[in-house]
């Protein structure tokens, strides 16, 4: 069983593929240090004394100590890009290498949606109407839906969202890392395929294609009809000058 990270951007179906892992048996991608930044970690102390003397490297080992203590068979991290603020910019190469090496045997990964304009619109929808997959309750759901359109907000999420992308490139080659990159439009399109291999990559054995299957089907993806009206109506008005927005 490897210990597996997961780096990625904010609202690129992290929430859908952890819970996914979670189900499987498979620990869980835990967003720790948003929750260390925000006080509110498992074993927040531990992890604080570990982080101030050795950095990432005993952070890493105090959390994997954490979640093995709570019965969990492998240890998951999920890495947002923003972070790594808690870490001077210098010292960032360093310091991710460290603490992946501090989780071996651990599998890297990097997630991440090509059609960036969607995943930017899904993010400013978010931060406009309160609520949070992972979090809100289903009944605040409905409040995406009287979000207003803002093309110039939209525009501030996209640009996020590309610089996060890059911000994450510069800082693998730099630490000297080689992630696999998982496109979470592959595991819309084909989710028993996509899972399979996911799972079978951090546990070292086969799965039943019906319990993937279950698995992914208990979890539920926010997409809706605000997003793809929102997506269209860019796209329509940006009239083909910002080539590049749908990558692959």
């Amino acid at each position: 069983m490897n210990n597996y990270v997961i780096c990625t951007v904010a609202r690129s179906g992290k929430s859908w593929i952890a819970e996914t892992l979670y189900w499987l048996g498979l620990g869980y991608g835990e967003e720790v240090l948003t929750h260390f930044a925000r006080n509110c970690a498992p074993g927040q102390d531990r992890l604080r004394a570990a982080f101030d003397g050795e950095g990432m490297a005993g952070f890493a080992r105090a959390f994997a100590k954490v979640r093995i203590e709570a019965g969990e068979p492998c240890v998951g991290v999920t890495l947002q890009w923003t972070n790594l603020e808690i870490i001077a910019a210098e010292k960032q190469p360093s310091e991710l290498a460290a603490f992946i090496e501090a989780l071996s045997p651990c599998v890297v990964f990097f997630l991440r949606r090509r059609d960036v304009l969607s995943q930017a619109i899904s993010h400013y929808l978010m931060m406009e109407s309160g609520y949070y997959h992972s979090t809100s309750p289903e009944s605040r759901r409905p409040q995406r839906a009287s979000v207003r359109y803002n093309r110039c907000e939209i525009d501030k999420y996209l640009e996020f969202t590309q610089r996060s992308y890059a911000g994450w490139s510069d800082l693998f080659a730099a630490a000297d890392v080689v992630p696999e990159v998982l496109d979470y439009e592959n595991f819309v399109d084909d989710p028993k395929r996509a899972f399979i291999s996911l799972a079978e990559r951090i546990a070292g054995r086969s799965f039943e294609p019906e319990a993937i299957i279950a698995a992914a089907a208990c979890q539920s993806k926010i997409s809706d009809e605000t997003d793809s009206a929102f997506r269209a109506r860019y796209l329509e008005a940006d009239a083909g000058n910002h080539e590049g927005i749908h990558e692959g």
